[in-house]
């Protein structure tokens, strides 16, 4: 299934800030975004499905919206 990602700052500059890939779950689409985007294989990065941070493997749906977002500091 084709799921929409969203990605910002570092990470964008690397996949571009929309793209469009099928996963079936988070470990699956770290796997294929590694494969497809090898710059992001010693990247640090967090994971929301649909506007929620996600910290361990969750099955994505179809229309689902993945954001990939670089480690942040706050002030």
């Amino acid at each position: 299934m084709e799921i929409k990602i969203i990605a910002f700052g570092q990470i964008a500059e690397i996949t571009g800030k929309e793209i469009t890939l099928e996963a079936s779950d988070i470990d699956s689409l770290k796997i294929i975004l590694s494969e497809k985007f090898p710059a992001l294989s010693d990247r640090k990065f967090a994971i929301a499905v649909n506007k929620k941070l996600n910290q361990v493997n969750l099955d994505l749906k179809q229309n689902d919206t993945v954001a990939l977002m670089p480690p942040y500091s706050g002030g």
